[in-house]
């Protein structure tokens, strides 16, 4: 049984492509504890199966494009997840955006997460959700702009310390798609470094940051 997938070729493959391979990793799921590269988009039913598979076991999990069943599957049905990577289908999420329960008895929270590219709500909803446990946090969002989350953000200090990330040590700005000027960058992070005194704040693009991975 392997302990690990990388599914990055076939997930992003539509429903009616690679069948007999999108098999055979459903077949495999059980037991894998990191599973990485899951595309969801292309093929929405078997990316969500194939999450259900591996759940029980699952540590370590990047998933990109989530929709909303995606993001209650690795909300609700993981209880050994440790490690998450989380992107979401931002215009199928926006017009309605799911917020996240708090956890459910049995499941212990996340104690690291890099999330970007989901609604405001549910970016808030999930933080709460693992507020207890986060120590590190890598957070695609922009300095204070005009455009809409995430691409700017006028009040990240606000959100985070709504959040109530008491556990959190580390705290990545990650700027990749989104807006960056260095002089609000800096207030920015001043600010949040106000709510969050127990944590490194960073800046993708301002400071030598190693980005880890799950």
């Amino acid at each position: 049984m392997a302990c690990e997938m990388n599914v990055e070729d076939v997930s992003q493959t539509g429903p009616t492509a690679r069948q007999q391979e999108k098999e055979a990793r459903l077949a495999e799921a059980p037991g894998v504890t990191r599973l990485v590269k899951v595309w969801c988009h292309e093929d929405p039913a078997w990316s969500l199966q194939l999450l259900r598979c591996a759940a029980p076991s699952l540590e370590l999990l990047s998933v990109y494009f989530a929709l909303e069943d995606h993001l209650r599957e690795v909300h609700d049905a993981m209880p050994r997840l440790r490690r998450l990577e989380l992107s979401g289908g931002y215009a199928l999420l926006h017009a309605q955006p799911p917020e996240l329960p708090t956890l459910p008895p049995g499941r212990d929270g996340l104690q690291w997460l890099s999330v970007g590219t989901l609604p405001r709500a549910t970016t808030q909803s999930l933080l709460k959700a693992h507020a207890g446990t986060l120590e590190e946090l890598q957070l695609y969002v922009g300095t204070p702009g005009i455009k809409e989350w995430p691409d700017t953000c006028g009040d990240l200090h606000s959100l985070l310390q709504q959040s109530g990330l008491q556990a959190l040590r580390r705290l990545v700005l990650r700027r990749w798609g989104c807006s960056h000027k260095p002089v609000t960058c800096s207030e920015q992070r001043a600010e949040v470094r106000r709510v969050l005194p127990g944590a490194e704040v960073l800046c993708s693009e301002c400071d030598p940051v190693e980005l880890a991975e799950v």
